[in-house]
């Protein structure tokens, strides 16, 4: 198995950080309702909500990656 060099591996973990959290059953399940409706993923719903409510959120992350080219 090929490792990733350093310089790669820093790359993505300074670009996008994890965050993990737990939240109330009845909160995942209406956010998983609603991207399945809408289409979107659930990290752009979250990164949306968060824009909405103030927090600072790079607009070019407001856009689902998966239909991105």
């Amino acid at each position: 198995m090929k490792k990733k060099s350093p310089a790669a591996q820093l790359d993505i973990v300074d670009r996008e950080p994890t965050l993990q959290l737990f939240l109330p059953a009845a909160t995942k399940r209406e956010i998983s309702l609603r991207a399945a409706e809408s289409g979107e993923t659930i990290r752009v719903i979250v990164l949306r909500a968060l824009d909405a409510y103030g927090i600072h959120v790079p607009k070019e992350s407001l856009v689902d990656r998966r239909k991105s080219p």
